[in-house]
């Protein structure tokens, strides 16, 4: 029996320390079969230490482990107690506890009003709930953003309350009867009685204003109204369990049958935390059983009075002023002496920071090893001492050995060497940037030889903020091997698997969509999950046909018309392009194929046999957002259903997905599964706390405590077997042969965001053994410092990649950068820069930029400065420090270094066209092609111009614009009879604006009737006929059915340039299929919306002769870009104009006034136009013209297209072309 401690600064001694305890000898041979305890600090810390035993013994059995102290304690009330229930419910979760406070808070801010007195305790913190709903209208939103705020507070109060009980609610003193201790907060609270603010605030803090002060006194009056009224009893209950457990280990009757449900031994590996009131348990623990502390201390010197030296510094200037304060005549000489004297009775020698670094970043660890020297005289039992004097010959190992002795730094001590890679400082733009540098410098790393096999598990790799990094870890280090890149496996511990979280996110789309717009691309998305898809039973291309069925159908957005009434005013009762809307026109064209109405419902006429099962799978998706539509809302509409009643809800969607195979929400259940059984074992008494049980939350913070418990997965932070992620202080104290530290920048490392609101131990002096997220931190950082085996990387941005500015690194890394800079020797870095300066101005270039970092040069060789882009040349050079790869980026640079010479104009190599036996043209196709060559070009070398894809509007139409106005003309065109409005619901827009919309359409497409008739009653009927251009080519056209003198058309779209070509094009083909004499009395008619184009006055022989000049176009197109659209050279016939052409040199040239507006045309930038000009065919600006004429002389192209090919085929139709 005892309390035994074994310390050392090498994880390897310690462990050996566990196998000698856990494999000594025993009498009795039973002894084999118990189980071994073992508490630990962290999942980490027990998958590492396993994974050593079993190494070492082939396998693991029988051994259970408790996170942390408190962790066994509770297990060992259990065992002892006979009350099980009583010990269970005594343990209050610290979600119990969140939800506990919301209950206690809640009755206070349901008022509009705060109706509080300024006097209550409470007062303060309810004011400031109401102040963050101050400036909101509405009462609903407002009494949400006071829930909202409220759930936040209660939050911050759970783990403060979780804090004080473990560090201020314990004896100091060994008070006998009622404790009377300062720092015992709690025993102070449950009597009712006040803190001593003004003497418990730090003596040395003299800047303590009058406000600062009212502040703390009012956290203080409602924290302690809070525990006194809602959580004292509970408390006094934990302590009375703890009381039980000793009196029964104190009574020798009872002691023997206790400790046999004990273990014999208790093991503690390492500590991260040591709460005195924790340490207090084992000490007293060890007195029955054997208790074995495990402690890392990187120091074997005794250090736990050591300080920090700033702190140092400032401590002994305040003890001065108060001197001279008190004192104000006072020489140096007494000043002097009382300092002495001062320093004297404080210890100050003792206290001295003989090591900087591990004074500033170890102040957790000297807190631990300062509660633990308490036990260095062995009364309790052994200290042992198993320090290794060997360190690595590097710059990293002696950063160690002087903390391990704690060696006074001296100044230019450490002569660097030219191969010591130990410690690297990267210098980069950005977090992806970081990480492309990584990969690069891991994959080195890994190919590098070394006497003993380099592995992806020897790397640990930290950062302060793994969850804005997830995704490009993901992006830069893919999951699955390809042949491009080498592939390195990686790991992100402690973070939930994205498979998970997307079949959580289809479980909560049910909920959310139909409390948002629920928009097209919203249920896209959520559609588009693969959970849902595996839920509904869909495959990929099924999803697509449903959003397709739904958009064609009118889906724009709302669920129906219940959920668009809660967005829309009380006078709008249009609720068309809903997913109800949609759904229903789907479902009756099952039974309606046809575009018709039948009882108030327009039914959709696209669809198909196989669309029928999937607008039943509709139906139910509908349903079952219907059914869920108020769960969100629920708590605000009066419905306070219970955390257990909303519990069982979820379960039940998450295991009806799980009905489907998803086994990834397995983690989910599991979470909702504990939450359940928080809330039973919290309520085990039947008298008044049943009422536990009906504890009554709004359903999203529920849902967020889910989400917030996927997302951290802290129980799966832990060595991976991989190249290991991990938010850094979660892995620790765990060596690596190498660590790296991404993201080390001022404002992210250390977090100093992170504290708790309304602490009263952050507000009140400080107790040995505290702990703090600063704290915990910087002692991460100096465990990745000392527990490196070979190299430590740190890498911080160091260059904004906006503006590059130079940006400093964190606090942490410029005082750990100024360390190094002290101790290592300037002569060789001194002599490389002078050597490296002499060589070429690239070198130059780089020693500048150490100069604006402010590196001293000292520290230059540990300095590697990356460049903004993985592709800059400068990052390639052959002098850089650092290792690149012949990789894509490398032949990227290479390129961009190649010296550039003219690029080969597409114009200048025709393209050779395979000859084929017979080629069948489609009329409208050819027509399409030479009246824009670029989409011919293009199309004949097999090139598509990709562009962004067009996104799907959104919002239901308010007005007509062009192109609904055209698809009202056209629809119309195609009804034989008068048609209603209700016919063309799927396209009108909403509310009043639908029937005037109606009204100007039936005019419209009356005044086009009207206009018909002066050429034909109804348009001429139209028919496919082949003409046999030559042997090897044919082309489809359309032309009449029957011989006609006029053949007239009907076109709902407005007179444009290109389309008044289409219209002499068809011509052409007609007269010339005709081949007839009486072909110069035909007429081609087109009536357009707004105008009438007329073609007539040539003979067949005419048509065929300008047919071939634009059969010639076709050719010489296909071969190369011939820069003449027809929306640019009939431009002027959309005003009534022309162009007028003039010989010159016995050639056809337009006239210098037409000339100029075309190129003016050609030139034109759209500013002021607001027409998306890469659209316009006429213009250089169309995106196929910018890809085909790139880095050539567009406006020579054009001219010589004009020269060579406007007038013969465009004049004729400024001729025999008229427009009325």
């Amino acid at each position: 029996m005892g309390i035994h401690v074994i310390q050392s600064q090498r994880l390897d001694v310690l462990l050996q320390g566990v196998m000698t305890s856990i494999t000594q000898t025993s009498t009795s041979p039973f002894q084999v079969f118990k189980t071994q305890h073992f508490i630990v600090p962290s999942a980490a810390q027990e998958q590492w230490l396993t994974q050593k035993i079993a190494e070492q013994q082939g396998m693991t059995a029988n051994y259970q482990f408790h996170q942390r102290i408190r962790g066994f304690q509770w297990y060992a009330y259990q065992q002892v107690l006979e009350n099980k229930e009583k010990v269970r419910k005594a343990n209050i979760p610290r979600l119990i506890l969140k939800w506990r406070v919301h209950q206690a808070l809640q009755p206070f801010i349901r008022a509009d009003k705060i109706n509080l007195e300024p006097e209550h305790p409470l007062y303060s913190i309810v004011q400031r709930i109401y102040d963050s709903a101050d400036q909101l209208q509405q009462g609903t939103e407002k009494q949400l953003k006071k829930q909202s705020m409220l759930y936040w507070v209660a939050e911050q109060v759970s783990h403060l309350f979780n804090n004080y009980m473990i560090y201020r609610g314990y004896c100091q003193s060994n008070c006998q009867n009622n404790c009377m201790c300062s720092g015992n907060w709690l025993s102070i609270w449950g009597q009712n009685k006040a803190l001593s603010i003004e003497n418990l605030i730090s003596k040395t803090d003299q800047q303590t204003s009058a406000f600062s002060l009212q502040q703390t006194e009012q956290l203080e009056a409602w924290q302690r109204w809070l525990w006194q009224n809602h959580f004292h009893d509970d408390f006094v209950e934990m302590q009375s369990i703890d009381a039980d457990f000793w009196q029964i280990l104190d009574n020798e009757q009872t002691r023997t049958q206790a400790l046999a449900q004990l273990p014999t031994q208790v093991i503690v590996f390492t500590l991260l935390d040591l709460p005195p009131s924790q340490l207090q348990f084992l000490r007293r623990l060890g007195q029955y059983l054997d208790v074995l502390i495990l402690h890392y201390n990187p120091s074997q010197e005794y250090w736990a009075d050591s300080v920090d030296p700033l702190w140092k510094q400032r401590y002994d200037l305040g003890v001065k002023e108060r001197f001279i304060g008190k004192n104000p005549k006072a020489t140096d000489a007494e000043i002097s002496a009382f300092f002495e004297s001062f320093s004297l009775g404080f210890n100050a020698l003792n206290r001295e920071s003989r090591h900087p670094l591990l004074t500033r970043l170890g102040k957790q660890a000297r807190d631990n090893f300062s509660l633990l020297s308490q036990l260095a005289s062995g009364e309790e039992g052994n200290w042992v001492d198993a320090f290794v004097d060997h360190f690595p010959e590097t710059l990293l190992g002696k950063i160690q050995s002087d903390i391990f002795y704690l060696a006074e730094p001296i100044a230019e001590q450490y002569p660097l060497q030219v191969d010591d890679h130990s410690i690297q400082i990267h210098v980069c733009h950005s977090s992806l940037r970081q990480l492309e540098v990584l990969k690069e410098q891991l994959i080195h790393w890994l190919s590098v030889p070394d006497s003993i096999v380099r592995r992806p598990n020897d790397i640990l790799i930290l950062t302060p903020n793994l969850a804005e990094l997830e995704p490009l870890i993901r992006s830069v280090f893919p999951s699955v091997p390809n042949q491009h890149d080498v592939f390195l496996p990686v790991k992100i511990a402690g973070v939930a698997q994205l498979d998970a979280l997307n079949a959580w996110r289809a479980v909560l789309g049910r909920l959310q969509l139909p409390q948002g717009r629920f928009s097209q691309d919203d249920f896209a998305d959520w559609l588009n999950l693969t959970a849902t898809q595996q839920r509904y039973a869909l495959d990929y291309s099924q999803a697509q046909r449903i959003l397709a069925l739904l958009n064609d159908a009118g889906f724009k957005r709302g669920l129906d018309e219940v959920h668009l009434k809660q967005s829309l005013s009380a006078e709008d009762t249009d609720y068309r392009y809903s997913f109800k809307f949609a759904l229903d026109r789907l479902a009756l064209g099952v039974a309606v194929p046809a575009h018709v109405m039948v009882q108030q419902t327009l039914s959709y006429a696209l669809v198909q046999p196989s669309d029928f099962e999937l607008i039943g799978i509709l139906i139910q998706i509908y349903q079952d957002l219907s059914a869920r539509r108020d769960w969100l809302v629920a708590h605000e509409q009066g419905q306070r259903l219970s955390v257990e009643s909303w519990l069982k809800l979820i379960k039940q969607d998450v295991q009806e997905f799980e009905q489907a195979d998803i086994v990834a929400l397995k983690a989910v259940r599991e979470i909702i599964q504990k939450q359940e059984r928080m809330l039973t074992l919290a309520s085990y008494y039947d008298d008044t706390e049943t009422q536990l049980r009906q504890i009554s939350l709004p359903l999203p913070y529920i849902l967020e405590e889910i989400q917030r418990t996927l997302e951290s997965q802290s129980a799966q932070v832990e060595p991976t077997g991989q190249i290991t992620f991990s938010q850094i202080g979660q892995i620790r104290p765990i060596p690596y042969r190498l660590i790296v530290l991404l993201n080390l920048d001022t404002g992210k490392f250390p977090n100093r965001d992170s504290h708790i609101p309304f602490d009263l131990m952050d507000a009140l002096r400080q107790q040995l053994g505290d702990r703090s997220r600063l704290e915990d931190d910087q002692g991460a950082f100096l465990d990745a410092v000392l527990l490196a085996q070979e190299q430590l990387w740190l890498f911080y941005n160091g260059f904004d990649i906006n503006d590059g500015e130079v940006r400093e690194p964190s606090s942490v890394l410029q005082g750990f950068r100024d360390h190094l800079g002290l101790i290592i020797k300037p002569s060789l870095a001194q002599s490389l820069l002078q050597v490296e300066t002499a060589s070429t101005p690239k070198q130059d270039y780089v020693a500048e930029e150490y100069a604006v970092l402010q590196i001293p040069p000292q520290l230059y060789p540990l300095y590697y400065l990356h460049r903004l882009q993985p592709f800059d040349p400068l990052g390639f050079l052959a002098e850089q420090s650092y290792t690149r790869f012949q990789d894509h980026w490398f032949k990227v640079a290479s390129q961009i270094q190649q010296v550039k010479g003219e690029r080969q104009a597409w114009v200048n190599t025709p393209y050779s066209i395979e000859q084929s036996e017979m080629v069948i043209l489609d009329s409208q196709q050819w027509i399409q092609d030479v009246t824009f060559p670029a989409r011919l070009y293009l199309k004949t070398l097999g090139v598509e111009n990709l562009s962004a894809t067009d996104l799907v509007d959104q919002n239901e139409p308010l007005l007509l614009d062009g192109l609904g106005k055209y698809a009202i003309r056209h629809f119309l065109q195609q009804q034989d009879n008068q048609s209603s409005p209700e016919i063309l619901q799927d396209q009108l827009p909403v509310g009043k604006v639908q029937q005037s919309a109606w009204q100007q359409s039936q005019l419209e497409q009356q005044r086009l009737l009207e206009r018909l008739q002066q050429y034909a009653v109804t348009p001429t009927e139209t028919t496919q006929r082949v003409w046999r251009v030559s042997k090897q080519l044919q082309m489809s056209c359309v032309t009449p059915k029957q011989i006609m003198q006029d053949w007239v058309s009907l076109d709902a779209s407005s007179a444009r340039a290109k389309r008044f070509a289409k219209v002499w094009l068809e011509y052409l083909l007609w007269l010339t299929l005709l081949n007839h004499d009486s072909a110069t009395e035909k007429r081609r008619i087109v009536v357009f919306s707004d105008q009438t184009v007329i073609c007539e006055g040539l003979s067949s022989q005419q048509a065929q002769q300008y047919l071939q000049e634009w059969l010639h176009l076709w050719q010489t197109g296909q071969q190369q870009p011939v820069v003449l659209p027809a929306a640019l050279l009939l431009k002027p016939l959309e005003k009534g104009k022309h162009y007028d052409w003039i010989e010159q040199n016995s050639q056809q040239v337009l006239v210098e006034d037409s000339q100029k507006q075309v190129l003016k045309d050609w030139n034109d930038t759209g500013d002021f136009s607001g027409f998306d000009m890469t659209q316009n065919e006429a213009c250089k600006l169309h995106r196929d013209w910018q890809f085909i004429l790139q880095e050539q002389d567009a406006a020579a192209l054009l001219q010589y297209a004009c020269d060579h090919y406007s007038y013969a085929l465009y004049q004729p139709i400024f001729e025999f072309l008229r427009v009325e």
